[in-house]
């Protein structure tokens, strides 16, 4: 649970970029539009120090700041644990299947043809593949990875 000391630092940096007078409505201008793996700590508005990114852009305001893994979970309520988990997991080894989390996520961030988008889908529980499948999918894995780690660290 988010203590007393970091919710009232994460509201106050989340009210000054929203419409909203009070936190509770303010979540509503709010949403996800994508995630970053951070090699060196950073610090989430809240005060915790983080390396898992969650970039958030206010739909009224047009402002935009992160978060950490934890805080978007309760400000958003949006579970990135296995977006994360397998983000991590092609990040250590691209020759790893992606898990379902991440393939919808590099889909719908422009990541993905529609045809990569069903491949990896179809083959996310595969342990073997063709030669060609497998360098397909390496491709593909790099791809994700360095799209997600061009994100900059900045508030």
């Amino acid at each position: 649970m988010i203590n007393s000391h970091n919710f009232e630092r994460l509201r106050s940096h989340i009210l000054p970029m929203s419409k909203a007078g009070n936190f509770d409505d303010a979540r509503s201008e709010w949403s996800m539009f994508d995630v970053h793996i951070s090699e060196e700590f950073d610090e989430c508005p809240c005060g915790q120090p983080i390396k898992e990114l969650c970039y958030i852009k206010n739909s009224l305001t047009r402002h935009q700041t992160y978060v950490g893994n934890v805080c978007i979970n309760r400000f958003l309520g949006i579970d990135t644990g296995n977006l994360f988990t397998g983000l991590k997991r092609i990040i250590d080894n691209p020759e790893a299947n992606p898990n379902k989390d991440l393939i919808i996520h590099a889909e719908d961030m422009g990541y993905l043809y529609a045809q990569e988008y069903n491949f990896l889908m179809s083959t996310k529980n595969k342990r073997k593949l063709t030669p060609k499948q497998l360098n397909w999918k390496v491709k593909i894995n790099r791809r994700i990875i360095s799209q997600v780690q061009a994100r900059p660290n900045k508030k």
